[in-house]
């Protein structure tokens, strides 16, 4: 049904369209009507024309008055110029009675309708009986009341018949008008709105960014635009499912929206990702910086509050990234701005999350570098600018006892890229994957040119958790094996502690499927992550590689020295091979033959080198 309020806003608009009409009409009518009767001595019918005209053109000028209050004095227009010409013309005028009725349905509705027709009814029976309207009916004029009741009948049913089709047809145009209004807005809140929150979407804030800009850059006030980021937001997905996910995206936006309030707009840009416009925070940047960093920091906290889903807690961290409009005068790209933002909130995110950055111009030119290493990345890949270099790793008789591939990135123009800068690009971009691939075939081309030579030293390659975690990883490492015709023996596969704390089952059962192919598995830079000891019985490992920050000070730090022995004792119970990083003095290497069967990797004996340059030394060596 169609609601009351848009029914009467539905009526104002029609009557506000009709009465100019109305004007137009009654002056083009009005005017000769009055000299034509001024000329025939019918002083009355001018002076009617002459009121019906003042009294319609006050009421189209008074429209400041009630709806109501002004449609019935225009309804006593049409009655007094109906009931005017019904006394001087006769039953002829009858039709200018129908006016009244029709006019009330459409204007005020049903029941205003059926009281102005009866009231046309009553006033046809009472003029007529009293002979004030000639209303004569063939056979009976001798009977002026039942002329008349027979006329007001007649008046009734034509009049009733043509009001009520009025009516309808007026509350089926407003419906239609209605329903095309709601389907309008229904596409418009699809268009604009975001259907899971209710917030401005994408397109949307776009558009509100881009006033905000318009007005910086022409009134000189800025504005700041706040990216808003929910950390780990992907664990509660995989944990709970996405109803929950959902729920907690919702609360995130009402909690967003009370603390912004009527300052700032307040959009989803879609995942786990809003965004919050500020405007008018003055000319001076560094108030208005204040005030940007200071509703940071609010939200921040308001979200780190618990949300209870389902009679659970969760508590959703935040990463916030803050970018003020420039200057007045300045030209500033939306699309930038928005950038500067999401930047910052990276930039956030890397010092540990749950944090608020402010944008500053070297995050930009960092970023930049990092986009274009990783093209370039990519580019060496296909190119062939990429090599892997070996490190020895010696026993406690300084003899080999295998080596660890390290990759090098050497650019044609002879300039060199260290693993620490473009390492982290390709895991971050997902450059990793074929990295590792390519990382893992060389290092089968490598153990045959040193078995060859009569050196089939075991190789390490390390694994990234991205790679590890692909789901044809495992496949992909046996057609590898079966293409090169490695022993898988003499591979040994290297993973972070990192790689141990998401998903351990998963970790644990795709580490029991490389063993069964025969690769072995070790923990690299062991004791720096997630050291539960816990983990070391579930899993086939091979190895335990001892971080050189450890080896560094060992054995003048006591601290240090008590962790290497702790690792040499406990690897010596549960039968695991250890590697120590880092040996790069005498001292280090002596205190590690005294105290376990650790076999070592360092400067002291070997820098990563080429396969050509290590065959070399093997040769001078044996």
């Amino acid at each position: 049904m169609l609601p009351t309020d848009d029914i009467a806003r539905w009526r104002v608009r029609v009557f506000s369209t009709l009465l100019p009409i109305v004007l137009v009409l009654g002056t083009s009518a009005a005017l000769p009507s009055i000299a034509l009767a001024l000329r025939q001595g019918l002083w009355q019918i001018a002076l009617m024309d002459a009121v019906a005209l003042a009294w319609i053109f006050a009421i189209w000028r008074l429209d400041r008055l009630p709806h109501t209050f002004r449609v019935l004095n225009f309804l006593a227009v049409l009655f007094m110029v109906a009931i005017g010409l019904l006394l001087a013309v006769g039953p002829v005028s009858l039709n200018y009675l129908m006016a009244p009725p029709i006019m009330a349905v459409i204007l005020l509705g049903n029941r205003p309708g059926i009281l102005t027709l009866a009231l046309g009814a009553v006033c046809i029976v009472a003029f007529g009986v009293n002979g004030y309207a000639r209303l004569y009916v063939p056979g009976l004029e001798t009977d002026p009341l039942l002329s008349s009741v027979v006329v007001a009948i007649n008046f009734s049913c034509v009049g009733g018949l043509v009001t009520f089709a009025a009516g309808t047809l007026f509350k089926g145009l407003a419906r239609s008008a209605q329903e095309a209004r709601t389907a309008a807005d229904a596409v418009n809140r699809l268009a604009f709105y975001d259907v899971l929150t209710g917030l401005p979407n994408r397109r949307l804030l776009m558009d509100r960014l881009a006033e905000l800009a318009e007005g910086a850059r022409r009134n000189g006030v800025l504005g700041a635009l706040l990216y808003v980021d929910l950390d780990n937001f992907k664990s509660v997905n995989d944990a709970r499912g996405h109803a929950v996910g959902d729920q907690l995206l919702r609360q995130a936006a009402e909690r967003l929206a009370a603390v912004a309030g009527a300052r700032a707009c307040v959009a989803r840009l879609g995942g786990d990702e809003f965004v919050v416009l500020l405007d008018d925070l003055g000319a001076q940047a560094g108030a208005a910086t204040t005030r940007a960093l200071a509703l940071a920091e609010e939200i921040r906290g308001a979200l780190c509050e618990k949300m209870i889903i389902e009679g659970q807690r969760y508590y959703a961290t935040t990463s916030i990234g803050v970018a003020l409009t420039a200057a007045a005068g300045a030209p500033l790209a939306v699309h930038d701005l928005l950038r500067e933002a999401d930047t910052a909130m990276y930039h956030a995110k890397a010092r540990g999350r749950n944090g608020v950055a402010l944008f500053e111009a070297g995050m930009l030119r960092d970023a930049e570098r990092r986009l274009t290493l990783e093209r370039d990345l990519g580019l060496a890949l296909e190119h062939g600018e990429l090599s892997l270099h070996l490190q020895l790793q010696v026993d406690g008789a300084r003899r080999p006892s295998g080596a660890e591939l390290l990759m090098r990135w050497r650019r044609k123009d002879g300039s060199s890229v260290p693993p620490d800068q473009f390492i982290p690009v390709a895991e971050s971009s997902g450059l990793i994957v074929p990295l590792g691939e390519w990382a893992l075939r060389e290092t089968c081309l490598a153990w045959h040119a040193l078995a060859r030579a009569g050196h089939p030293l075991p190789l390490s390659v390390n694994v990234s958790p991205m790679q590890f975690r692909q789901p044809d990883f495992v496949a992909r490492v046996e057609s590898i094996l079966k293409d090169t015709g490695v022993p898988p023996g003499q591979l040994v596969f290297e993973v972070t502690e990192g790689l141990l704390v998401d998903r351990l089952d998963q970790t644990i059962g795709r580490m029991h499927e490389l063993a069964a192919l025969g690769v072995r598995i070790s923990v690299d830079d062991f004791g720096t992550g997630y050291s539960s000891l816990a983990y070391l019985t579930r899993m086939p490992l091979y190895e335990l590689k001892i971080d050189k920050s450890f080896i560094r000070d060992t054995p003048h730090d006591k601290d240090g020295t008590a962790i290497v022995q702790s690792i040499l004792s406990m690897a010596g119970h549960l039968g695991l091979r250890v590697v120590a990083e880092g040996v790069e003095t005498e001292v280090q290497a002596g205190y590690l033959a005294r105290h376990g069967n650790a076999s070592m990797q360092g400067f002291l004996f070997n820098r990563p080198m080429p396969l050509e340059a290590l065959l070399e030394h093997l040769r001078r060596s044996s």
